[in-house]
């Protein structure tokens, strides 16, 4: 393989990498985070904020901090 590859310990299991965990937990986050939001605020503003915040600080943590590798 050519290219800058990053090595065994990047894979959680075998077939599923960092990259492909963020995008699994973005929509949780949002939906875990919306849940408690709107339990203790009313409306729907405030929760979808603190949703998408959240939701967004894993998309720039995927693709900033911790970018995908190439294939």
């Amino acid at each position: 393989m050519s290219g800058s590859h990053r090595g065994r310990e990047t894979a959680i299991v075998e077939g599923v990498d960092r990259a492909d965990l963020i995008l699994l937990a973005i929509p949780l986050v949002f939906c875990v985070v919306y849940a408690v939001g709107s339990l203790l605020a009313s409306g729907y503003a405030l929760p979808v904020a603190g949703a998408s915040l959240a939701s967004g600080a894993l998309v720039v943590d995927g693709l900033f901090w911790h970018p995908p590798g190439e294939a």
